[in-house]
């Protein structure tokens, strides 16, 4: 969640302490890594890391590896790539990752309106860049046009309709161009209860890769002010993202806050447990490195960067040493057992599904559901309980927490629905998340209205 982004910078190592890297990572680099890391990172004033070999091979001596994927930020109406950039990232086989920003220029300023891209007012833009991505030598160029559109730092936030529409009109420029490299990442912030993304979502036919950003932003006084884990800042979203969507996902900005707690620490939870264990539909991850409200960079701190090496090096990532094994804690997280909405009076395809009829007017048909019916669960033992029922056909979901769940109990139907019930089929999900806001994996049931 950033609202202006410059370009990046160089780190003073130097290139003997590279070729001993290069060297000793030179199978993990070769290697199909499991998750792919990636990096934005930049200093107010000086030029993007793509466009410069030496800030390319300073940071990948710094962290013990090249990066898989290399993001900087730019406008639609500048070039996708330089030659440099193009030049720099393709020998040393880095995929680029553009985030399409919509300023008329620079980065800050007026923004080009979603309705003018919609309408067709910057083809010819549209039609430039497809045309230098089809010639280019990437199998992938990922590009993120509009991120964090569901908030209000950006002036193209706060627009689904016509953000839908923009999307899909530019999408279908590249695809009636021919183009086949370019993959489309669908950038969200995370949805802290203030941002929801799902009105901003054109649908999977028009997206490759689901993005979330999301920051640890500690106790400096910025952001939500507050020390998070990694499971706390993206959970609740990735629940609902991969819910929404059944692409892949990327974790297209991440960092973490030096104040409040151990950034070392927060580094090895995340991604040696929390993402492999709690996200296994992350395919990327991307870190933001530069200082801006606070200090993202990942050699904040030595302690730190000695963490993010250990990242690099897992296999998990496609590094050289055995991943972590679960520990004890990890054997031991909360897990829902069993749902179902009781009583239950018939099944479909094997498996029980309540079937509640109603009369048609809709205060009685509320008051007979708050009379009857209940979700009851059973959990592995005691836990935050996470529960949310989805309308038919795509309509409102609707989510309730119970801070300290019971092994087992009971929620009534009609806490979990407030609004009227509608004639369809609602979709129940569970979730037990511990004291480090890792989640279980999901369990599902359902119940079926009828009503007249």
């Amino acid at each position: 969640m950033h609202r202006a982004i410059s370009r990046l910078l160089p780190r003073a190592l130097g290139l003997g302490l590279l070729v001993a890297v290069t060297a000793a990572f030179a199978v993990a680099s070769s290697a199909s890594a499991t998750i792919r890391l990636g990096v934005y990172d930049a200093a107010e004033g000086q030029v993007g890391a793509p466009e410069s070999a030496q800030t390319l091979d300073q940071y990948a001596a710094m962290v013990g590896r090249k990066p898989d994927i290399v993001m900087d930020y730019s406008n639609l109406t500048d070039p996708l790539l330089t030659a440099n950039e193009v030049t720099n990232l393709s020998s040393r086989g880095e995929t680029p990752l553009v985030s399409w920003q919509l300023y008329k220029s620079g980065y800050g300023g007026p923004t080009i309106p979603l309705s003018e891209i919609a309408a067709g007012a910057y083809d010819a833009d549209l039609r430039r860049a497809a045309g230098e991505a089809k010639a280019m030598p990437f199998s992938e160029i990922l590009i993120r046009f509009g991120h964090e559109m569901n908030g209000d730092w950006y002036g193209w936030s706060g627009d689904p309709a016509n953000f839908v529409a923009a999307w899909r009109h530019v999408v279908s420029i590249f695809r009636a161009a021919g183009v086949s490299n370019v993959k489309w990442v669908w950038s969200a912030n995370v949805d802290n209860g203030s941002y929801p993304f799902k009105a901003y979502f054109p649908g999977d036919e028009w997206v490759d890769y689901t993005g979330l950003d999301g920051y640890n932003w500690g106790t400096a006084g910025v952001g939500v002010n507050r020390w998070e884990s990694l499971a706390q800042v993206f959970s609740s979203s990735y629940a609902q993202l991969t819910q929404l969507s059944a692409k892949p996902v990327i974790i297209t900005e991440v960092s973490a806050s030096e104040v409040g707690g151990s950034k070392a620490a927060w580094i090895r939870e995340g991604f040696l447990k929390t993402i492999p264990q709690s996200f296994p539909r992350v395919d990327a991850v991307v870190w933001f490195d530069r200082v801006q409200e606070q200090d993202w960079r990942i050699d904040s701190s030595t302690s730190a960067l000695d963490a993010y090496r250990e990242v690099v090096a897992s296999s998990l990532y496609g590094g050289p040493n055995p991943a972590p094994a679960a520990d004890a804690a990890a054997a031991a997280a909360p897990a829902v057992e069993s749902i179902a909405v009781t009583p239950q009076q018939s099944t479909a395809g094997g498996a029980p599904v309540t079937t509640i009829s109603a009369p048609a007017n809709p205060r009685k048909a509320k008051a007979r559901v708050a009379r009857r019916h209940r979700v009851s669960y059973r959990l592995s033992r005691k836990a935050r309980l996470k529960l949310s029922v989805s309308a038919p056909g795509g309509g409102k979901t609707f989510e309730t927490t119970i801070g300290r769940a019971s092994r087992h109990g009971q929620v009534s139907l009609s806490r979990l629905v407030p609004g009227r019930l509608v004639r369809g089929t609602y979709r129940v999900t569970a979730t037990a998340v511990d004291a480090a806001g890792t989640q279980s994996k999901p369990r599902h049931t359902a119940f079926r209205v009828r009503l007249g």
